[in-house]
């Protein structure tokens, strides 16, 4: 069968994209939500029992119940939203940078002597991917994991931290598009490899 052979610039933009779905990475983040909410439950009862103990006391039940029950855990629910809120805000902005400095190293550590273009090269007889000038051989097997963005193909062998992992842009010149459309079609149909599609972004 005919190699398809892909050569394309390589971008902050595409390591970025590839590090952000990287499966190790989504596990991560996920606990690091879980992690927020935890805190933030902790938070909200915490606070709430101090305000419940600092409520004034009145002799009329009704408006003892606002001021004793009602407003201390409102007044605690908010302050724990607030706190959720700013601690998300700071955690997102964390990993944007954490991304985008390592998406950096690795555009830096792959790209080719002279600015030159990054080859890939799709080889269905060896059942393999063909990585750069030296052919770094990534197999097609039940380890590849393979995610399709509105902007790119992302590759990953392995769940771990250290597994290879590349990208394919989805758009270039009519060649190209073809050849990813070639591509896609067979790792969908494949059975040895995990294909999705990212429909939304997070």
């Amino acid at each position: 069968m005919q190699n398809k052979t892909f050569t394309f610039k390589l971008s902050d933009e595409g390591y970025y994209e590839l590090l952000k779905y990287m499966p190790y990475f989504r596990k991560v983040y996920l606990f690091g939500i879980i992690g927020l909410f935890v805190i933030s439950i902790v938070l909200f009862l915490s606070l709430n029992n101090s305000f419940q103990e600092s409520a004034s006391t009145s002799s009329q039940v009704m408006f003892a119940y606002i001021s004793q029950v009602m407003f201390p855990a409102l007044l605690a629910l908010a302050l724990s939203l607030v706190v959720l809120l700013v601690f998300y805000l700071y955690f997102r902005f964390r990993i944007n940078t954490f991304l985008k400095k390592s998406a950096r190293r690795l555009k830096e550590k792959y790209q080719p002597a002279n600015d030159e273009e990054y080859m890939i090269v799709f080889d269905q007889d060896q059942m393999a991917f063909l990585l750069g000038n030296r052919q770094h051989r990534i197999g097609i097997g039940q380890n590849l994991k393979v995610i399709s963005t509105s902007k790119n193909i992302l590759f990953y062998n392995g769940d771990g931290k250290s597994h290879n992992k590349f990208y394919i842009p989805k758009y270039g010149d009519k060649e190209h598009q073809e050849n990813v459309a070639y591509m896609t079609d067979y790792l969908e149909k494949s059975s040895e490899v995990e294909y999705k599609e990212q429909e939304k972004d997070w």
